[in-house]
Order: C-alpha cells, then sequence, then structure tokens
C-alpha cells in the first residue's frame, strides 16, 4: 500500500503539476513509464511474497495432511492452493498490462475466471451433510466484484454508463450491515456490560473485539467512499487523501496481531513454568496414600478426634497389625500371628469383635 501510495504520487507530479489526478485522464498517460516512481515490479513484490507464504503454508497441509483425510477438508486445502496460484498469475498479468499500457483488461484478468470456476467445481465435488449441504459457498464475493471491475474497466456489456458507486454496490451493503451491526451493539450491549460492578474477562474481551472493530470500519469505509468518488470524477480527491485510511486501517491490525501473538506467547511459556513448578511442588509435598489416614486423625478437629477409632481401624496401615489396632482379650497369640501374616499378603486385616458385656449380677 505504501509502495502503491508513492507510485501514485510520482504519476501526480508527472502529469498533473502535483495535483489531484482524474481517474477519466488514466487512459491518457504512460503507465509503464520507467522514470516514475518506483517500478510496477516492486509495488508488486510484497504481495507475491504474502501470496508464496500462503500457497507455502496450503502445500504443507496437504503435504502433511492437516485435517486427516476428510474429503472435505482436503478439498478446501486444494482450493486454497489454486486460488493462491491464480492471484500471483492475476497480479503478473495486472503488471504486464500496466507495463504495456495496452491491452484488454479482460484478458489481464482471466485467472479470476478461471479461480471463480475452480472454486465452484472443488465446492459442488465436496460431500454433503446430513442436511444435504456443502460446506463454504460455490463463488466468492471477491471473484463477482473483480469480473464486474474488468468488465467496467473494458466497457463490455455497457459496463462502461455503469457508474462506479452503483457497481460496488455489495461493498456498500456489506459496508452498511457492519455499520448496523456495530450501532446495535454499541445501543444494546454496551450498556449491558457496564452496568456490571466487576468486568469479567469476557466482557473485557468483548469490549475490546467492539473497539478494535470500530477502529479498522471507520477509515476502511473512509477508503472506500473517497475512492468511489474519484473514480467518478471528483478533482479534489488526491491520492494521500485515498491511501491513508486504508494504510491506517492496515498499520492498525498488523499493530494488534503483533501484540496478541507476543501477547500469547508469553501467557504460555509462563504457564509450562507454573506448571512445572506447581508439579514438583505437589511431588514433593504429597503424602503418600497409606499416610493420608493418618494425616487425617492429627488434626486437632472435635470432627477428626471424634472419628479418630472407625478411621484406625479402617484405614490401618499395613505394619500394624489387628492386635495393636483392636486389642482383643479372647484372641491368641498364634491368631494375632497369623492376621500379621495374612497382612503382609496384602489382605485387609480382621476387624476384633468386641468383648460382651458381663453378665449381671442375681
Amino acid at each position: 500500500a505504501l509502495l502503491l501510495t508513492l507510485k501514485w504520487k510520482a504519476f501526480e507530479e508527472r502529469y498533473a503539476g502535483g495535483h489531484p489526478l482524474a481517474a477519466h485522464n488514466l487512459s491518457h498517460i504512460d503507465t509503464g513509464a520507467p522514470d516514475v516512481g518506483p517500478r510496477w515490479a516492486v509495488v508488486f513484490a510484497p504481495s507475491w511474497l504474502s501470496e508464496a507464504f500462503a500457497g507455502a503454508a496450503c502445500a504443507l497441509a496437504i503435504y502433511i495432511g492437516v485435517g486427516g483425510s476428510h474429503r472435505n477438508t482436503r478439498l478446501g486445502h486444494w482450493n486454497a492452493l489454486t486460488q493462491t496460484v491464480l492471484s500471483i498469475i492475476f497480479k503478473i498479468n495486472l503488471l504486464l498490462r500496466l507495463e504495456s499500457g495496452r491491452g484488454s483488461w479482460c484478458r489481464a484478468f482471466w485467472p479470476v475466471y478461471a479461480g471463480a470456476g475452480l472454486q465452484a467445481m472443488f465446492h459442488f465435488a465436496k460431500e454433503p451433510d446430513v442436511r444435504n449441504r456443502r460446506p463454504g459457498f460455490p463463488f466468492s464475493a471477491l471473484h463477482v466484484l473483480w469480473m464486474v471491475v474488468s468488465f467496467k474497466l473494458d466497457g463490455a456489456y455497457n459496463y462502461d454508463r455503469v457508474t462506479w458507486a452503483s457497481l460496488f454496490w455489495p461493498v456498500y451493503l456489506f459496508g452498511a450491515l457492519l455499520g448496523f451491526t456495530l450501532c446495535f451493539a454499541a445501543c444494546c450491549g454496551l450498556p449491558m456490560l457496564l452496568r456490571r460492578c466487576v468486568v469479567t474477562p469476557l466482557a473485557a474481551l468483548l469490549l475490546f473485539l467492539f473497539s478494535l472493530t470500530v477502529a479498522l470500519f471507520v477509515p476502511a469505509l473512509t477508503f472506500l467512499v473517497r475512492l468511489t468518488a474519484w473514480l467518478d470524477g471528483d478533482r479534489l480527491i488526491s491520492a494521500e487523501a485515498i491511501m491513508l485510511p486504508y494504510i491506517t486501517a492496515l498499520l492498525l491490525l498488523l499493530t494488534v496481531m503483533t501484540g496478541a501473538v507476543f501477547f500469547m506467547a508469553v501467557s504460555l511459556s509462563r504457564r509450562a513454568v507454573r506448571a512445572a513448578t506447581d508439579a514438583d511442588v505437589e511431588a514433593d509435598d504429597e503424602p503418600p496414600l497409606e499416610d493420608l489416614p493418618w494425616m487425617f486423625v492429627r488434626e486437632s478437629s472435635t470432627l477428626f478426634r471424634v472419628v479418630q477409632g472407625p478411621l484406625e481401624r479402617q484405614f490401618a496401615p499395613p505394619e500394624h497389625s489387628a492386635c495393636l489396632v483392636a486389642p482383643c482379650e479372647q484372641r491368641s497369640q498364634e491368631a494375632c500371628a497369623d492376621d500379621d501374616d495374612e497382612a503382609e499378603l496384602g489382605r485387609a486385616a480382621p476387624r476384633c469383635a468386641p468383648s460382651p458385656p458381663p453378665p449381671p449380677d442375681p
């Protein structure tokens, strides 16, 4: 975007004396002049780099099998890869058309038509769900927009009589729906969040997302309105006035995404260190299972003192024989020795029945 702004400003300096350049004069200027601003290859280089990264990511996802062997997932990866390759070819054609200054715009836009057809083919090749619906859409709104732009530039199908404002009506419709949603959220959602005495993390996250959407929506809408007015013949709008809101929105989005990635990386590293520390502390402080009842009965609470006897008889460790835990007057030393042998073999120590009360004195 910055390189395109510099190129545009160079055209204004060369052909309009530093004043705004009228859109209808673009057909009378040499767009391929090599000494006017940065070359078109330099302008398109960042876009090609981003497309190359996206294509490499899609190819890697197909190679390692991200999403398993599901048919719809694999078709989605192949569709993304083909759309990326066709986008690179389209920008190469656009570069050649701008440098030559002549030729058909529809011929330069043929990768867009091919991309729309391939997306429709991949969509109808997907397996429908239980409601007989396929995920995704057969056509993209961006494909339709680029088609009508190519028809307008070439004057095909009487599109030369159509204004740019009426040509961009789907974009304006989407902007209107998004603006209505933001106004509804500001009028109804924000009061509900601000009435809370304590702002929860979820409420803070929703408030941040709402503020970010508004901060991106306003400059994007300003860019679209100014671009449409300039294309329709407004001579007072310069390149800086059109591109500055767009660059502002991009810089804001880039800053937020970079901060979010940095925050997530720091949070995950701290959480991993804290989990390792807590695991070491629990491993050092956790008593063995056979000592848990004796730890309980050592408490000074009245409740634990009341249940101390039953707990000792029920959860006595193996080293305490039944004779020591519950002494019995009627048991012999041989029986106690047998109980000790059974306890050593892992069997539960037998409980000793209480001594019967003495008979009453007649």
